[in-house]
């Protein structure tokens, strides 16, 4: 091979080289040793400085390179111990959607034809694609081919078609039902499925993500079997993981299901290995058990319950949420109260609530102040122009132009003149503005006419009102015409009776307000400290709480509250329809306010048809 000498590089290296093999040997480790005691005192502090400076930059430059040519990866493995509270009843999609346990079980367990990613990105999941057509009405879906359920069944359109029809079948009671209203959905092919709504949709895509389920396990399951079957604790999902046992107490009850990974994933294999749910009955149990090292992680309901938690124990993160909590004003013209009809009382209310202090106190830092209930900055919206802030001042000032005065810290009412009361007689069946004074009169005592609705049509409720309210005012009403039991029909006694108490001239009374809300926290701790808010502020304030249950079937459904410290949740595609516009006043209908404004219900009605992004962001910004 020919050698090429480059500029005198090849006699260059000979004699380094030769200089090389001229040094006979290193020097023996003795004389290393010996070295020190042949320096000066100032040499050896040099020595020593230098050898430490040598190590310092290569244990700096050895970190470097390392930290630059290296990076950290998740090992494959491990597990992981999650509290949640509540027993699992139901890890099945047709029913998880109520409960928080079964909800983070079946995410685990069963896949969407579309998923959300860690940017909150909607992405494919069980779809391979999928193509929004005719104008937002239409949306096919293709399958991807590689997928199996737990049980080693491949999974394919019928499994899709199965679980839609099975959420629309009011039969099988899903408390999603309402999502798939409307919807069409045909297989087009083993692979292929096309769901047709009526008119565009933007948040459809969301409705993408609900899980599917096996049609040959569920298939031969008839409705009313299907809450009780075993399937619902034993499921079996194409997920990233899959059951691998369930413990039960003795009463029945769900206290634990581990799941493991699942080998034949048709996507990223989990990292984790096992996945274990440990339920508890109260947040108080979960927050106990953590205390106690026995749950790696779980999610707190209240901020107090953190505190409890030592510090270092675990790491802590925060999540903001597309939902939001505030208070209603009951704008109803027959169930809302005249004095919440005036805006300019209600932006006094607003001013006079300090909720910066309330997020501190009550919800330790947990929250931010909204403005709008489209929270811009979650969904990247222009902040609303006009803003209501706390100030006590202004507050007031609002109210004296009102009418109202304070005396001796005290709001109170403008004194009224005697207003017209009952002329006519009323009974079963009257209808007109007569029936609504009297409704309004007896709605004063919640003992006499509970559900305070004002119709303007006597009915079987407004008699059994009529009906107490004889017997409570028996000495002037029934004793004189030798009575014992109420008719129910007003005339004569009863009348007056009512006349004097509702219609008479009234002296300044002071301002009183009532706030419901549900008996838990941390609502009911928000509820008693706006409460204070306004009595500091010089309004009397009753809070009224009531449990799950009856807040839903005795207040909200009939609308039977002056105001409501209430929550909603907007999705990941906000659609504000169902909460503010004019159509969803009335059960079931969630419009808490009985809001009305034909602007805003056009802007609504367009936004939640609008496909392209900016247009709708450009039309949501205008209802704010």
């Amino acid at each position: 091979m020919p050698f090429f000498d480059f500029g005198g590089l090849r006699a260059y290296l000979a004699e380094s080289l030769n200089s090389f093999r001229r040094i006979k040997r290193l020097p023996a480790a003795g004389q290393w040793l010996a070295l020190p005691g042949l320096l000066s005192a100032k040499e050896r502090i040099t020595l020593v400085a230098c050898v430490a400076m040598f190590l310092f930059s290569a244990f700096f430059v050895g970190t470097r390179v390392y930290t630059a040519y290296t990076r950290q990866v998740p090992a494959i493995g491990g597990a992981i111990t999650e509290g949640v509270i509540g027993f699992p009843r139901f890890i099945n999609p047709v029913y998880a959607e109520a409960s928080d346990a079964d909800r983070d079980i079946v995410s685990l367990v069963f896949s969407g034809l579309l998923t959300y990613n860690a940017k909150g990105e909607l992405v494919e999941d069980l779809a391979q694609s999928f193509a929004v057509e005719d104008g937002g009405k239409s949306i096919t879906v293709s399958l991807k081919d590689n997928v199996q359920w737990h049980d080693g069944k491949p999974f394919g359109a019928d499994d899709v078609l199965f679980t839609i029809q099975t959420l629309q079948d009011p039969k099988y009671k899903s408390p999603v039902r309402g999502n798939w209203v409307g919807v069409d959905v045909e297989k087009l092919d083993e692979r292929t499925v096309r769901f047709s709504l009526r008119s565009p949709y933007a948040p459809f895509l969301d409705r993408l993500t609900v899980k599917i389920i096996p049609r040959h396990l569920w298939k031969d399951v008839p409705p009313e079997n299907f809450a009780l079957s075993p399937f619902n604790l034993q499921p079996v999902g194409t997920g990233p993981f899959e059951i691998e046992r369930v413990d039960q107490n003795r009463s029945g009850f769900v206290t634990r299901v581990q799941l493991k990974a699942f080998d034949n994933y048709f996507g990223a294999r989990p990292f984790l290995q096992r996945v274990t749910f440990v339920a508890f009955a109260t947040e108080n149990e979960l927050v106990q058990a953590a205390a106690r090292g026995e749950v790696s992680s779980f999610s707190p309901r209240s901020a107090q319950s953190i505190e409890k938690i030592p510090q270092g124990t675990f790491s802590r993160y925060a999540f903001s949420l597309p939902r939001y909590f505030a208070i209603f004003f009951n704008l109803g013209a027959e169930s809302g109260s005249p004095t919440i009809q005036q805006k300019s009382f209600r932006k006094a209310l607003a001013q006079s609530i300090d909720s910066g202090a309330i997020i501190q106190r009550i919800l330790r830092g947990n929250a931010d102040p909204v403005s709008s209930p489209l929270l811009p900055s979650l969904f990247g919206l222009r902040e609303p122009g006009q803003k209501v802030s706390y100030d006590l001042e202004k507050a007031g000032e609002l109210l004296e132009s009102l009418g109202y005065k304070k005396e001796q810290g005290v709001w109170m009412r403008p004194a009224q003149k005697k207003v017209t009361g009952i002329q006519g007689v009323l009974e079963s069946g009257s209808k007109g503005s007569e029936v609504k004074k009297l409704q309004e009169c007896l709605a004063k005592d919640s003992g006499v006419y509970p559900s305070g609705k004002i119709s303007g049509t006597f009915d079987e409720a407004t008699k059994n009102a009529v009906v107490k309210f004889q017997e409570q005012y028996a000495k002037d009403i029934l004793a004189p015409q030798g009575l014992t039991k109420g008719t129910g029909k007003v005339a004569g006694g009863t009348k007056a009776k009512l006349n004097e108490i509702c219609f008479a001239a009234t002296d300044a009374t002071p301002l009183t307000l009532t706030l419901a809300t549900i008996d838990q926290p941390p609502l009911n701790e928000v509820a008693g400290d706006v409460a204070d808010q306004w009595r500091a502020f010089g309004i009397e304030t009753e809070v009224k709480l009531y449990s799950a249950g009856e807040i839903e079937r005795d207040i909200i459904k009939p609308r039977n509250y002056e105001m409501l410290l209430f929550g909603e949740i907007l999705g990941p595609t906000p659609d504000l329809f169902p909460y503010w516009h004019s159509t969803q006043k009335a059960d079931p209908g969630l419009n808490l306010a009985e809001y009305g404004n034909p602007k805003v219900d056009a802007l609504l009605e367009s936004a939640r048809k609008e496909m392209d992004q900016d247009k709708r962001t450009a039309l949501l910004e205008k209802i704010q």
